[in-house]
């Protein structure tokens, strides 16, 4: 894709669709650069596109950031594409009197039905997903404070050690102040370029803008209340989707809401009864009603009521073992079940990891996508310690695929980490077609 961008650099549409493979790729700096091709003079692509709210860029930014492991990032670019959203919403009063005065009512009513169905688009559903599932993974395993880290950090440090420390981090941080005050210089001439009517009237609607700020966003004191911002829209709008109800019952499972994890279940189980994320929903969450005694009467019965519907007089085991034998030849079916197998009963992880790990030819779902989630859940503890399982299944793949980057050698512990964290949250478009 560089190679034929670099054949006629003044094609724009061959830039933008070089600069989306390279943020596929994880390479965002480069993807910027490229675009700054076709950005206005005197700011950075990343602001322009921004100001003239280039989603697609937005939406793939997160994603890579996400990949990368750059939480407070990636939710900047989620926060900015809800932004723009809002803002569209805030526009229609422009439009008003205007289509009135003007009597174009045919417009006019699309107008109104647009806005009504407005965070439907596939722009909002990309940043509100790749929201929620950061949030989630900050609510399991939140970020500890830089300042907590460097008191634990110079606890164990002798003198001269502290002082080197010490004068590394007056560094950084003077390094960090110039950084703002470059940045600072930069917003303040591109407010000046701005109109002062625009600025005004935003204003008055809206109130001045929070700044997005990457560092206090990774840390939000309650992620999941964040994450249910961006959750009630798909609820109203995408419930067709069952990737919607799925999200949902995450959060709430974390929540303990009971009522509301049935409520998402039974949403999805409608769409799909056989999706394998839904199966994995549905044994966590029924292993989760029977560890909990202290349930009211009145829910109880609710809770025993509905789910008897869904698993029909059977056990945990004997469900997924049927789930197992009704999909043989889906890759990603028998990770699930492998996983809830793994879950439900520690002992038969030999066998748990042996069902997981199949690529004969029978399977028909072998592809780079599905065998990363394989080889993520190998390395992220769903099947407990497993290293030379881990490394076994990732040498297969890489017969297969010898040049996919996630099954790639590693030559040290820092590149092990630097893989994990790349490759975790794969999003499950990023090898699509979809440009």
């Amino acid at each position: 894709m560089d190679e034929a961008q670099s054949l006629d650099t003044a094609d724009r549409f061959i830039n933008s669709k070089c600069a989306k493979y390279m943020l596929r790729a994880n390479m965002v700096k480069e993807a910027e650069e490229m675009c700054s091709k076709f950005t206005r003079e005197g700011t950075s692509a990343m602001e322009n596109l921004n100001e003239m709210q280039g989603m697609w860029f937005q939406t793939e930014c997160a994603l890579a950031f996400q990949r990368l492991g750059k939480y407070g990032e990636a939710l900047k670019k989620c926060h900015e594409v809800e932004r723009h959203f809002f803002e569209i919403t805030d526009d229609q009063f422009d439009f008003h009197t205007y289509c009135m005065r003007k009597m174009t009512l045919r417009a006019y009513v699309d107008l109104l039905r647009l806005e009504d169905v407005l965070r439907k688009h596939a722009f909002y559903f990309k940043a509100a997903r790749a929201a929620i599932e950061i949030y989630l993974k900050l609510h399991d395993s939140p970020l500890a404070h830089e300042s907590k880290e460097q008191e634990v950090n110079s606890e164990n440090l002798s003198a001269k050690e502290l002082k080197k420390m010490l004068s590394k981090q007056r560094r950084a941080q003077k390094k960090a102040k110039l950084e703002e005050e470059r940045k600072h210089a930069e917003r303040e001439r591109q407010q000046k370029n701005q109109k002062k009517k625009r600025d005004e009237e935003e204003e008055e609607t809206s109130g001045p803008k929070e700044e997005l700020v990457p560092e206090k966003l990774e840390r939000a004191d309650n992620p999941l209340e964040e994450a249910i911002k961006f959750l009630i829209p798909l609820k109203n709008l995408v419930a067709d989707n069952i990737d919607t109800h799925l999200l949902a019952f995450e959060i709430y499972f974390r929540k303990g809401k009971f009522l509301l994890m049935l409520q998402s279940v039974k949403r999805a189980f409608a769409i799909d009864s056989n999706n394998p994320w839904l199966h994995e929903c549905l044994i966590r969450f029924s292993k989760c009603v029977s560890d909990h005694s202290n349930l009211s009467e009145v829910v109880n019965r609710v809770l025993s009521q509905e789910m008897q519907k869904i698993f029909i007089s059977k056990d945990l085991e004997s469900f997924n073992e049927e789930f197992l034998k009704r999909n043989p030849t889906s890759i990603q079916h028998q990770l699930s079940g492998a996983k809830m197998m793994c879950f439900l009963d520690s002992s038969r992880q030999e066998k748990a990891i042996t069902i997981a790990t199949r690529v004969d030819e029978t399977m028909k779902d072998k592809n780079v996508k599905t065998l990363t989630k394989v080889l993520e859940s190998l390395r992220d503890g769903s099947f407990g310690t497993c290293h030379v399982q881990t490394n076994e299944y990732r040498i297969a793949c890489h017969r297969l695929f010898p040049l996919a980057s996630a099954f790639m050698p590693l030559t040290n512990e820092d590149d092990a980490c630097f893989a994990s964290m790349n490759h975790a949250a794969l999003n499950h478009e990023v090898l699509s077609n979809e440009i």
